[in-house]
């Protein structure tokens, strides 16, 4: 399963969503970051997809806009009863994560194989 975003590359991953921004926020135009990001949404939404990684690995710095698309995309999973993990965060993003709580929303990994494994574990 992909998408057809600019902004997003998305794949499975042992029946896992990974979600991984392409490049910082700023290389992209608002309205692109927020409408593929509602597509990400209405996917999970429609496909009752509980399990979802955000690889963070291809950039240094989210925008505030990058982020609250993230945290949309856990929430969706939560409602479908499902999780979220974020990885490889850069230090000054996960200090950044960590300044706002969503540390304490999404558990943030090291690695991807760890995410997966994070999600994974969980039951409903």
């Amino acid at each position: 399963m992909t998408l057809n975003t600019r902004t997003f590359d998305t794949s499975l991953q042992q029946d896992v969503l990974v979600v991984t921004p392409n490049g910082d926020s700023l290389s992209y135009r608002d309205v692109d970051i927020q409408r593929e990001g509602v597509e990400i949404k209405d996917y999970i939404l429609k496909t009752g997809t509980k399990q979802v990684v955000v690889d963070m690995g291809r950039s240094n710095y989210f925008g505030s806009l990058m982020i609250g698309v993230i945290n949309s995309i856990g929430q969706s999973a939560r409602q479908n009863n499902g999780h979220m993990a974020i990885c490889n965060a850069s230090k000054e993003m996960r200090n950044i994560l960590d300044v706002m709580k969503l540390d304490t929303l999404w558990p943030l990994l090291p690695t991807l194989p760890d995410a997966i494994k994070v999600v994974k574990a969980w039951k409903d």
